[in-house]
C-alpha cells in the first residue's frame, strides 16, 4: 500500500512524453522550455520536469524562485528560468546556482547592478507588449536595460521575452503585441541573444516566428488545447492527469431524507447515496455540487454541500464500497470540469491539494508515488 485513503491522482508519463516530443518535431529548431510552475500545473514539478527533459526538452521554466531552488534541491542541474519576480536578497544564489532570473523593470535593474556578485547571474529582460503585469513598457527603458545587461560584467544576459494575453482567444490583440514587441526591439541586436521567446502554448499551437529562438510549452505540455475550438491542432494532445477516488460507503435514503451541511439536498424517492473521501481540502470545492462524476460508466451526480474532506453522490443501484470513481478523466474530461466549473483547466488541475497522492505510470505500469506530505 503506498497511500492509506483511497483518492489519488494519476499522471501518465507517456502522454507528457507525447505532447513534447510533438512540439519539439514542430518546432526542430528551437529551444523548447518545459513550463513546471505550480508544481507541474498540480502533476509534480520534479516528475514533470525529468519526463520533459527525456522527452525532448531542452530547459525548464517556473514562476517562482523557492520553485527554481525545489528542482536544484531534487538533484535537477539543467538550465531553469524564473519567468517572476526573484527578490534583490536571492540573486546572489541565483547565480550561485545557475539559474535564470527575469528583469522586469529599470529600479530593480539598477539595484541589482549594485550589488558585488562574485559570479555572474544569467538573466532574461521581460518586456511588457501589453498584457500589464510585469515588464519594462518603453522603447526607451528596453534599450536602456538592454544596454545595460549586454555590458555589465556581472551578468550573463541570455535573453529577451515578452508574454502573450489573448493567443488563446483574440489574435488580433496577439499580433498587436508582437507589433508592440518588434517596435521597441527594432534597435537591438537580438542576435546575441541564446534565447528570443515570445510563445507560450497558445501561441506556439498557431504561429510560428523567425525572429524567435525559443518557445514555452505550458499548458498544452499537460494534453490541454488552450483554445479549446479556437485553436485548430495539426497533432493530438494527450491528457495528463487523472483523478479517482472510491466509494467509502454506499447506503439507501428514504424519500425525504436530507443529505450534507445545511441539508441542501433532499431526497425525491428512495435512493443510493455513495460517500466518497474526498472533499474542499483536497481541491475538489464545494461548487462542483450538482456536477456528475463517473461511476461504471454512468454519470452520477454530486447531491449535498462538498464537505472538507468528503462527499456523496446519488447512484442510480447499489453498488459495492471500493468501486473506482472518476472525477477527472475516461468520460470526465478537465475541459468539461473546468468549463462546468465556469474556469479553466489550468485552476482545475492547480487546485488539487498536496494531500491526494499523485501515481506515476510509464508503460501501463506503476513508476513512482509521491505522497508530498509523508514517505514510508
Amino acid at each position: 500500500m503506498e497511500y492509506f485513503r483511497e483518492t489519488w491522482v494519476e499522471v501518465d508519463l507517456d502522454a507528457v512524453a507525447h505532447n513534447v516530443t510533438s512540439v519539439k518535431k514542430k518546432y526542430p529548431n528551437k529551444t523548447l522550455m518545459a513550463v513546471v510552475k505550480a508544481n507541474g500545473y498540480g502533476h509534480g514539478d520534479v516528475e514533470i520536469g525529468k519526463a520533459a527533459l527525456a522527452a525532448g526538452a531542452d530547459m525548464l521554466a517556473v514562476s517562482s524562485f523557492d520553485e527554481a531552488m525545489y528542482l536544484r534541491q531534487s538533484g535537477m542541474t539543467g538550465d531553469v528560468l524564473v519567468m517572476g519576480v526573484t527578490r534583490i536578497d536571492d540573486i546572489l544564489l541565483a547565480a550561485v546556482e545557475g539559474i535564470s532570473i527575469t528583469i522586469h523593470d529599470m529600479a530593480y535593474l539598477n539595484e541589482m547592478l549594485q550589488l558585488a556578485l562574485t559570479k555572474p547571474v544569467k538573466a532574461h529582460l521581460k518586456i511588457d507588449s501589453g498584457m500589464n503585469r510585469i515588464g519594462v513598457s518603453t522603447k526607451a527603458d528596453v534599450e536602456a536595460a538592454f544596454k545595460l545587461l549586454d555590458e555589465h560584467p556581472s551578468v550573463e544576459f541570455e535573453g529577451v521575452f515578452t508574454h502573450m494575453a489573448t493567443a488563446d482567444d483574440n489574435l488580433e490583440y496577439l499580433e498587436k503585441q508582437l507589433a508592440y514587441f518588434k517596435d521597441v526591439t527594432a534597435n537591438l541586436d537580438l542576435s546575441k541573444m541564446k534565447h528570443v521567446h515570445v510563445a507560450n502554448s497558445a501561441t506556439l499551437l498557431q504561429l510560428d516566428f523567425d525572429f524567435t529562438t525559443a518557445v514555452r510549452l505550458g499548458i498544452s505540455m499537460y494534453g490541454v488545447n488552450p483554445g479549446g475550438d479556437f485553436i485548430s491542432l495539426d497533432f493530438d494532445l494527450k491528457p495528463t492527469l487523472a483523478l479517482y477516488s472510491t466509494l467509502a460507503q454506499v447506503k439507501q435514503v428514504k424519500k425525504g431524507d436530507k443529505v450534507g451541511y445545511s441539508i441542501t439536498y433532499e431526497a425525491s424517492d428512495d435512493e443510493w447515496i455513495g460517500t466518497l473521501p474526498i472533499g474542499y481540502a483536497d481541491g475538489w470545492i464545494r461548487k462542483h455540487q450538482g456536477r456528475f462524476v463517473i461511476v461504471n460508466g454512468m454519470e452520477c451526480e454530486i447531491v449535498g454541500r462538498v464537505c472538507m474532506d468528503q462527499m456523496m453522490i446519488r447512484i442510480p443501484t447499489e453498488v459495492p464500497v471500493g468501486t473506482r470513481v472518476t472525477l477527472i478523466g475516461e468520460g470526465m474530461p478537465v475541459e468539461r470540469v473546468a468549463g462546468e466549473m465556469e474556469t479553466i483547466p489550468y485552476e482545475t488541475f492547480c487546485l488539487i491539494s498536496d494531500r491526494v497522492p499523485r501515481v506515476y505510470k510509464q508503460n501501463g505500469e506503476v513508476l513512482d508515488v509521491n505522497r508530498m506530505r509523508f514517505q514510508l
